[in-house]
């Protein structure tokens, strides 16, 4: 079971600012002249993932905690939609263009598409890494949270100290930086056959879910304790986005890593739950509080529209403005129409099948 406790509407339009930096950053990566220029890069997935833990937290109660509730609810909320997109992107690119014999077997492509159903192939060992719908690779790691790691975390005793809560997350967001600067490998996520860079590349996906949800967690029970860290984030909120626009400016300089970003996320969550701060009133607004609600949406779908664009007017080089135009629109409109035709239906239809057999 889930506590009802009020909703923290800054969190809702933090993350639908983090939806539409990995949106931005896909589609700069099609301007000629802009690809590789940064716009939040990868980390803005990271962000997603220390929402991820914190909300979590704060949502169940682990003295009444049901596996099967918790479950069903964690489907609802994004199984439907990943399957339409996964079909989608299969349909406008994969089938069409890159099956190959050479570079990409039917028999590879049967077996990617196949733990892709399971939400399983970011999973190390058993997985390639490779999702047809870019973004949906995070779908797969936040599984493995869902599934295993959250439950653990919810029946840890709380870290005892302000002193162990920063402890444990600045030992996660540094360990989950420096695995990626080293070890990450983006030739993995495309559909063909490769030989990792490094053994630990498999690894990074997981690693950064894994320790993002954690220092989620973590600053969830700062935020319960109401400790000194929730004190600074909250009075210096300001200050610390301040510290974010300055690093981006510094990244974009070629003089900062931006993926140090990460590092950050834990107190910017922190400082979004208070809602008396200018920040968190801007991001609790009407305009940005609905892109979070329809900010899974925009995640998923826009490498999907992205696609269809390809498929409708060829490669991004050849494009006119126009296109880039109607990209923008359809970005803006899609995830709308998704949220209401497929997200909240089947949500609310899963739960009703739920209920109808939970014994009274």
């Amino acid at each position: 079971m889930q506590d009802s406790r009020p909703e923290l509407r800054a969190l809702t339009g933090l993350r639908g600012l983090a939806a539409i930096a990995v949106a931005l950053a896909h589609f700069q990566n099609t301007i000629p002249g802009y690809s590789g220029t940064p716009f939040m890069w990868h980390n803005a997935v990271d962000l997603f993932f220390c929402l991820s833990g914190f909300t979590l937290s704060y949502v169940y109660n682990p003295e009444m905690f049901r596996f099967s509730t918790y479950l069903t609810a964690r489907v609802a909320r994004i199984y439907p939609l990943y399957l339409v997109c996964l079909i989608a992107a299969g349909a406008l690119y994969v089938w069409p263009v890159v099956i190959n014999p050479i570079s990409y077997p039917i028999r590879t492509a049967v077996s990617d598409f196949t733990l892709q159903l399971a939400m399983l192939n970011a999973w190390p060992v058993i997985g390639s890494g490779v999702h047809w719908d870019t973004p949906a690779w995070s779908l797969s790691i936040e599984w493995f949270c869902y599934l295993l790691l959250f439950p653990i975390l919810l029946f840890q005793k709380a870290l005892p100290s302000t002193s162990t809560r920063l402890l444990c997350i600045v030992v996660a967001t540094s360990a989950s930086f420096f695995l990626f600067a080293f070890f990450y490998d983006d030739r993995l996520v495309t559909p063909q056959l490769h030989v990792a860079k490094s053994p630990w590349s498999d690894w990074i996906a997981l690693a950064r879910g894994a320790l993002g949800f954690t220092a989620g967690w973590a600053a969830f029970a700062s935020f319960q304790k109401r400790d000194g860290l929730y004190v600074a984030s909250t009075k210096f909120a300001t200050l610390i986005w301040c510290g974010i626009a300055f690093v981006v400016v510094l990244a974009y300089c070629g003089l900062a890593n931006s993926h140090a970003l990460i590092v950050v996320y834990p107190f910017v969550v922190l400082a979004a739950t208070d809602p008396t701060s200018i920040t968190s009133r801007l991001l609790g607004s009407k305009p940005l509080h609905f892109l979070g609600v329809i900010s899974y949406s925009i995640y998923m779908t826009h490498f999907v529209i992205f696609l269809g664009a390809v498929a409708l007017f060829g490669e991004p080089a050849a494009w006119p403005l126009a296109v880039y135009v109607m990209l923008a629109a359809a970005t803006a409109v899609v995830p709308v129409g998704t949220y209401f035709a497929i997200e909240m239906p089947a949500r609310n239809a899963l739960r009703g099948i739920q209920f109808r057999h939970v014994p009274i």
